[in-house]
C-alpha cells in the first residue's frame, strides 16, 4: 500500500493508504483517523449504503463506508 491523496468535501488527507483484494472488497482506500479526527467523526455518521463523491489521486470516484478498524484506527472505504 503506497501513500495517496483523497478529498472529500473539504477534507484533503495525504497519507491514506489504497489496497486492492479482490477476493474481500475490492479497491478500498484506509484513511488514518489521526490525519483528521473530524472526518473520521463524519465518516462514523455515514449510513452504510452512502455513496459520497471524492477526488482519489486527481481521479474522481465514488466512496462507500466498508468498516472501522479498531486496531489501526482507521475507516476502510470502497471506491470505485
Amino acid at each position: 500500500m503506497g501513500k495517496s491523496s483523497i478529498k472529500i468535501g473539504s477534507y484533503e488527507i495525504d497519507d491514506a493508504h489504497l489496497s486492492s483484494d479482490e477476493a474481500k472488497s475490492g479497491d478500498t482506500v484506509h484513511i488514518p483517523c489521526q490525519s483528521d479526527p473530524d472526518l473520521c467523526m463524519q465518516l462514523d455518521a455515514w449510513d452504510d449504503h452512502t455513496s459520497v463523491p471524492a477526488v482519489l489521486n486527481g481521479q474522481h470516484s465514488i466512496l462507500y463506508k466498508d468498516k472501522y478498524d479498531k486496531h489501526k484506527d482507521e475507516w476502510i472505504l470502497r471506491f470505485e
